[in-house]
């Protein structure tokens, strides 16, 4: 499942479509105790389109996709029907549906874990249990109480010492989680993922040397996330290096449940949990990594995919603005090494061979490009461009009393149908 464009972010009146299946659908399906803490950011526009509406029996966290770390809000802007700009804001914090309030000054990753221990200490251990732990860290912005930044001063870059403050208290959490499940003896009939959603941003403190690009683009920098798996089943440490994409996360992981992999729309995620843990050959051996057709927004257009040991990109590989999303390769001392000019716009790799995407091979295999350019346009056959209604002035925190809150009525028809 994903969309091309932007994230859903604070006022927008869409969300994940209210006819497809989450994971957390698919874990009560099996019977367990759903539980999501952090960051939602799949919409909320209306009470259907929330966590504990889809799936989930508990949610602690944020509906929008960032906020401040201590004070728990954040901000938006609209426009009016004269085209003035007007600005937003509010707090986005829930405990279930209910505001959360009283954790103004309170670092979101100490607060997140602690609701984690306390789901995990009180739970029923006569039936399953499934937690989805969405960190807000290390997302931006850049905020970590100082304690952790000191541990981190041996790192000259401003941003990259607030950014290792952060993951050190990431860290933290998740070993007190891990401890906490010791503890009351779950850990031993418990798996545990950990991954991410997407390359680092250079600007503000991520990196992924020796990877090219940045998060938001096509390169392997900004594609290709990295995690491990390990628990309950899982044998002696190796590195896994088969194909997966982050949809195939749903029926793997529904596998794992015991439960089948039918949801209410078809599944362009496999089933990998054989593969990575037995180190098997990935049944995965296409990646559709994008697929955003020009309009006024990207005059190029960008599409990208990988089959087999090929990665072709066609148009533009990066984001609208390069400040945001470097082009080339960014030393973690922050200097970078820019991507040679293409006026092609074509750009072929041998991604197995070539990982840090230094070699464009497209002139020489034209066959090869003309064969991924077909696979591109048969998805692009059923390609359904994103609608992006703009931030509706509905949702203004200052209507509910200062909070961001689900503002369409849930019997009101969907601005999204699929």
């Amino acid at each position: 499942m994903g969309q091309d464009g932007t994230v859903i972010t604070n006022g927008h009146p869409y969300s994940l479509p209210l006819n497809h299946t989450t994971l957390g659908d698919k874990m009560k399906e099996a019977g367990y105790s759903t539980h999501a803490i952090g960051k939602w950011d799949l919409g909320y526009y209306k009470w259907a389109a929330t966590p504990t509406h889809r799936g989930f029996d508990s949610f602690y966290g944020y509906y929008n996709a960032d906020e401040d770390y201590f004070r728990h809000s954040c901000g938006a802007m609209f426009t009016d029907a004269n085209h003035h700009h007007h600005g937003m804001h509010g707090v986005d914090f829930r405990n279930n549906d209910e505001p959360e309030l009283s954790k103004n000054g309170s670092y979101s990753t100490h607060v997140f874990t602690e609701q984690a221990e306390r789901l995990i200490m009180s739970h029923n251990k006569s039936e399953p249990f499934f937690l989805y732990m969405a960190y807000q860290a290390v997302h931006g912005p850049l905020e970590a109480p100082q304690k952790y930044i000191n541990e981190c001063l041996d790192i000259k870059r401003p941003v990259r010492q607030t950014f290792c403050g952060m993951m050190k208290a990431l860290d933290e959490g998740i070993g007190n989680i891990t401890a906490q499940l010791k503890a009351t003896g779950m850990w031993d009939n418990t798996v545990i993922v950990f991954t991410t959603d997407n390359g680092g941003t250079n600007p503000v403190g991520g990196n992924n040397w020796p990877l090219k690009g940045n998060k938001a683009t096509m390169w392997e920098g900004g594609v290709r996330g990295i995690g491990f798996v390990t628990g309950a089943g899982v044998s002696k440490p190796f590195v896994y290096n088969g194909l997966m994409h982050a949809s195939d996360w749903l029926p793997t992981l529904a596998n794992v449940a015991g439960v089948s992999n039918k949801t209410a729309q078809p599944l362009d995620g496999m089933d990998v949990w054989q593969s990575v843990m037995t180190n098997m050959t990935s049944p995965r051996t296409e990646l559709l990594i994008t697929l955003d057709p020009p309009k006024q927004s990207n005059a190029l257009g960008q599409a990208a995919i990988r089959v087999d040991n090929w990665k072709l990109i066609l148009g533009n590989p990066n984001c609208a603005s390069t400040s945001k999303c470097p082009d080339g390769w960014v030393h973690p001392n922050g200097t970078e090494i820019p991507s040679p000019p293409n006026p092609d716009n074509v750009w072929l790799f041998d991604i197995v061979a070539d990982p840090l995407e230094k070699n464009d091979v497209h002139k020489e295999h034209a066959d090869i490009v003309d064969k991924l350019r077909q696979r591109i346009e048969s998805f692009n056959a059923t390609h359904i461009d994103q609608v992006e209604p703009p931030v509706d002035p509905a949702s203004d925190p200052a209507l509910t009393g200062g909070v961001w809150t689900p503002w369409v009525k849930d019997d009101d028809s969907d601005i999204i149908e699929v």
